[in-house]
């Protein structure tokens, strides 16, 4: 190919990550060989065709090009994510489910390349996404410092991986990738040696008398309802007025993961602290959040059922750290709902413990078990205010 006479360009931008070549278009040496994207008139198409093809042409592979092909990984993922999203939209998973999907799937593509054929995947290229996705490999939309991660996002992730490699083979490939072992799960000895290491993951009660003397009216509510009812930062987010029972200290608000039955005893402190809330609540900005208990200053909703995304936490956490209490993944608001776990089971009424939590059994006498009663659930409440309070120690 002749030279082009003309003066090369600069290039776009400072970190632009492709150079003009005297013949016209725009490359990039990779492994020793130099690589043509595109002329210099169109500098993002170049850009465009680059990413696409970098995954196969640094791991040596001869580069797919893009397109409609339905036997990629890009297909896969995408037609396994609409799977998912139709899934969320019939309730049968959570928005934040979905999302976590979502995560998981770009990882996969980062590690093995979307362009990749399917019938190209090899247990080399699993042993590597296990490796990735335990080290977290730095996907383009995340910021910052790639980082070691806990083990038991490792074993989400995963598991998630095994899901769609499972929708794979049931509907999109005749010969079956071997997967399972290339990403199994984590050996237990390793989840129970990173559970020992990062300790109780619970609150003592002088911290949380700390933490609701110091909190705003909301997080203070918020505080006592996890304490006393077990809840995590989606049910405070998502509680709506009417399955309160403040007259007579009650709450019927089911859990929203699962949509298993759940009531408990609201203390004295926790009814007050509600009355409090919603004596100054704001006006909601946008009709459907009208029946909830919390709002944000600005009237919106703590708990994002589109994103996932919960401003309980945060708000939270920003207070332990004021408090000198904060511990990454030990000393947060979910700790709340393992402490009134761990106090609730010395009441010596399990039943009434997994019934203020929402968890249902798999037994034959759960499948049979029809009603729980109020008073083991006022024992097991009052047993925990008493911990709380200070009235009662344990050893």
């Amino acid at each position: 190919m002749s030279r082009i006479a003309s003066k090369k360009p600069a290039k776009p931008y400072p970190d632009f990550p492709l150079t003009a070549h005297p013949n016209g278009q725009w490359c990039k040496k990779i492994r020793g060989r130099v690589h043509y994207f595109g002329p210099w008139a169109d500098p993002q198409a170049a850009l465009r065709l680059f990413k696409d093809q970098q995954d196969d042409l640094y791991a040596g592979r001869k580069p797919r090009q893009p397109g409609s092909d339905d036997s990629t990984l890009r297909y896969a993922l995408n037609h396994f994510l609409s799977a998912k999203k139709l899934a969320q939209e019939s309730g049968e998973i959570t928005a934040r489910s979905y999302l976590d999907y979502e995560k998981t799937c770009d990882r996969i593509a980062a590690s093995i390349g979307k362009y990749r054929q399917l019938s190209d995947i090899q247990i080399a290229d699993l042993q590597r996404l296990r490796r990735d996705l335990a080290k977290g490999a730095k996907l383009k939309k995340q910021k910052g410092r790639r980082r070691d991660r806990g083990v038991n996002t490792i074993k989400n992730d995963l598991t998630r991986a095994r899901m769609f490699f499972l929708y794979v083979n049931d509907y999109l490939v005749d010969k079956p990738i071997k997967y399972r072992k290339a990403l199994a799960s984590p050996p237990k000895r390793q989840i129970r040696k990173a559970a020992n290491e990062c300790g109780e993951r619970m609150f003592e009660a002088a911290e949380i008398r700390r933490i609701v003397a110091a909190a705003s009216p909301q997080l203070k509510a918020m505080t006592l309802l996890g304490l006393n009812c077990g809840f995590g930062p989606h049910d405070c987010g998502t509680l709506p007025i009417d399955k309160l029972d403040l007259a007579n200290g009650w709450h019927y608000y089911g859990r929203p993961k699962t949509h298993n039955k759940r009531r408990c005893p609201l203390w004295p402190e926790t009814v007050a602290a509600l009355r409090e809330v919603l004596a100054d609540r704001p006006e909601p900005a946008e009709e459907g959040w009208g029946g909830l208990v919390f709002l944000t200053p600005v009237g919106g909703c703590w708990s994002d059922e589109d994103t996932g995304y919960n401003e309980v936490s945060p708000a939270f956490r920003k207070l332990l750290k004021e408090l000198d209490i904060y511990q990454k993944n030990v000393k947060v608001f979910y700790s709340l709902r393992r402490t009134f776990e761990t106090i609730g089971a010395t009441a010596n009424e399990q039943l009434a413990v997994d019934f203020v939590m929402g968890h249902i059994g798999t037994d034959m006498a759960s499948v049979y078990r029809q009603k729980t009663f109020n008073a083991p659930l006022l024992k097991v409440t009052n047993h925990v205010r008493d911990w709380y309070l200070g009235l009662i120690t344990l050893d």
